[in-house]
């Protein structure tokens, strides 16, 4: 049977950087709908959007939230995110200045084409569960990650638990 909530992926994203190793992140907290908790991560060290810091990282964190919805069969994503860019970008509220926040925001508004993104934003650093969760992801994807990662199927992912 065919569940339409089954159909809808939540996932939850934030970036980290680390002005030492000039590295950017992001993580990514994936609430599959039968409650499995699944988690990825990547980094990079691009030097034209190493200056965008920890911005970089939550729109990579985005943009591979959506990639992974779209893999796996999903019709629409909830996207919970702390930095307001994230959609702003998106529905055109904020100018796309730079090459990479026009990327960014094309790519997003392509991929919406497919699947229905709807966009939460949330308080950053309030005790929100699963953002918390997504800003330690992000924060271990700086040592951890090895780029971006490819696009796998959910169960293929790191499982958290509580």
């Amino acid at each position: 049977m065919d569940n339409s909530e089954d159909r809808v992926l939540t996932a939850y994203v934030d970036g980290s950087y680390n002005d030492e190793i000039k590295r950017y992140a992001f993580g990514c907290v994936f609430l599959a709908p039968k409650g499995e908790i699944y988690l990825a991560m990547g980094n990079g060290s691009n030097p034209e959007t190493v200056s965008m810091r920890n911005v970089t990282g939550e729109m990579l964190g985005a943009m591979y939230a959506v990639r992974t919805a779209m893999k796996n069969g999903f019709r629409q994503i909830e996207l919970y995110y702390d930095y307001e860019g994230i959609e702003k970008w998106v529905t055109g509220a904020w100018k796309t200045k730079k090459e990479y926040t026009k990327k960014y925001a094309d790519a997003m508004n392509t991929w919406g084409k497919e699947i229905r993104i709807v966009f939460h934003k949330v308080a950053a650093h309030t005790n929100v569960k699963y953002n918390e969760l997504a800003d330690k992801t992000a924060k271990r994807g700086l040592e951890e990650g090895n780029g971006v990662p490819k696009i796998l199927p959910l169960e293929e992912l790191e499982r958290w638990s509580e």
